[in-house]
């Protein structure tokens, strides 16, 4: 035969049935085995790929992002700026109604737009990235607390403006020539320019965001001097609902550097537990427990929603008709029982880390709050003080009478209250700072055991809600 070796039809099959089965066993088995998995920073496998001396530092780190080195109050000036004198709290607040009756309108271009976008309150990004200065807690305040952004500067600014907001919209901006910006929960009607003040007009949404462009020939054109431009996030009325100061240069028409952020945080030491004497993995242990009383270990984005909810029994479900509640609302009697419309919130507090372990630094939370105007404040005394304590509200006042509802107003003038259905309308001016307590008696509110409290302008805008519930 030469030593050829004839192989028939059967012994063809049995041979490929032999090899199947060796490739199922074997893919079987590799699946089984235990490979090394990439690391990813921040993620919640990061024990698993990490050593625990290593994952020790990282949780140190972290934590030492989050609050400050000083046991100091810090507010915010009117460049979004970290200050620590209340004084340097810019008070006045420029007619924005006169820029729109006697501006002259702009054009405006969408980049972006999405009417159902929900706000983020916390994504698991800014914990991966607390060396970019994300989780720093005063610039989380202060980033809460507005709905208008400049969207400009460089492809680091712009960076890091999204890294700040956790918003991603993946879309060109021409920085060049045009001002960009970003406006959270509103629905915009008009632009309109008078001198160095520029009015973004409009109603006030429960969700949506959108990116704007207006030529920056436009807005120079209109100018009387070399000095910042504000733009002003307003009612179709001119309340002011939020601004933002623009350096520009008029001779260049050149806009300077600019955004949410205006110098790196100041990263803190971590002043927790003294660990020394424990072993690694028993410290790591406590270090996780002390992150989670600041942020989530969710991987899942937490979004402020658009009935107003976070974490919350009760919510807003509806929207009320507020040009007909303002037309047919009842009248009722209130107090102040707190009334200073010259105090500055601040942005953070000292107060606040002594209390961590009651969650007055968790990040989701105080973004929520920082987000809002009124809060309808617990009838227990205890739990009440606690509310204001988060807010970083400490002033004495009277306290709240056994028969009276209360709710605390911040950044908003409170004129008149009313009654409509099942509505309490607290009708004011938004305000670039103030706090009022309201007291509201409560034979005023017999038979609902529950109303939603709404802060709205004369001119039917709803600026924010809680449940006041019996």
């Amino acid at each position: 035969m030469n030593g050829l070796v004839i192989i028939t039809n059967k012994q063809k099959l049995l041979i490929c049935v032999v090899a199947l089965i060796f490739i199922v066993l074997s893919a079987f088995l590799i699946t089984r085995l235990d490979f090394p998995k990439a690391a990813h920073t921040g993620s919640a496998k990061i024990s698993k790929v990490m050593s625990p001396e290593n994952e020790n530092q990282h949780l140190k780190d972290i934590l030492s992002s989050i609050l400050p080195a000083d046991d100091e109050i810090l507010y915010e000036n009117s460049g979004r700026d970290l200050i620590r004198k209340k004084s340097d709290v810019r008070l006045t607040e420029p007619p924005s109604s006169e820029i729109i009756t006697k501006g002259k309108k702009l054009s405006y271009l969408f980049v972006f737009s999405d009417e159902e976008y929900l706000r983020p309150i916390y994504t698991n990004l800014w914990k991966q990235s607390f060396y970019q200065g994300w989780l720093y807690l005063p610039r989380k305040v202060i980033s809460a607390r507005h709905s208008l952004f400049t969207y400009s500067g460089g492809a680091g600014k712009v960076f890091d403006i999204e890294g700040q907001l956790g918003f991603y919209p993946n879309v060109s901006i021409d920085n060049q020539n045009y001002f960009n910006f970003l406006i959270y929960n509103f629905d915009l009607e008009n632009i309109s320019q008078l001198g160095n003040d520029i009015a973004i007009s409009g109603k006030p949404a429960k969700k949506g965001v959108q990116i704007i462009s207006i030529k920056i020939e436009d807005v120079a054109a209109l100018i009387n001097e070399n000095r910042n431009i504000t733009a002003h996030l307003c009612t179709p009325a001119g309340y002011e609902i939020d601004y933002q100061n623009i350096p520009f240069s008029k001779g260049s028409n050149r806009i300077e550097d600019f955004g949410p952020v205006q110098e790196s945080y100041t990263e803190s030491s971590y002043n927790g537990t003294d660990l020394s004497s424990l072993e690694i993995s028993q410290q790591n242990l406590i270090l996780k427990k002390e992150l989670a009383f600041f942020v989530s270990d969710s991987t899942k984005p937490i979004y402020f929603q658009p009935n107003g909810t976070y974490q919350t029994a009760n919510s807003p479900t509806e929207t009320a008709d507020i040009e007909e509640a303002l037309n047919g609302f009842k009248p009722i009697k209130f107090s102040f029982l707190y009334n200073n419309k010259k105090y500055a919130s601040p942005v953070y507090h000292p107060g606040w880390k002594d209390h961590y372990e009651r969650d007055w630094c968790y990040i989701p939370r105080k973004m929520y709050l920082n987000m809002k105007r009124a809060y309808v404040l617990p009838p227990n005394k205890e739990v009440a003080a606690d509310l204001l304590g988060e807010l970083g509200f400490f002033e004495k006042f009277s306290g709240v009478p056994e028969n009276q509802a209360s709710i605390a107003v911040k950044n908003f003038s409170v004129s008149k209250a009313g009654i409509f259905e099942d509505n309490i309308l607290l009708v004011g001016t938004p305000a670039r700072t103030g706090m009022q307590i309201v007291g509201i008696d409560k034979k005023n509110l017999a038979g609902l055991k529950e109303y939603t409290v709404r802060l709205v302008t004369s001119d039917a805008c709803e600026i924010d809600s809680d449940i006041l519930s019996d």
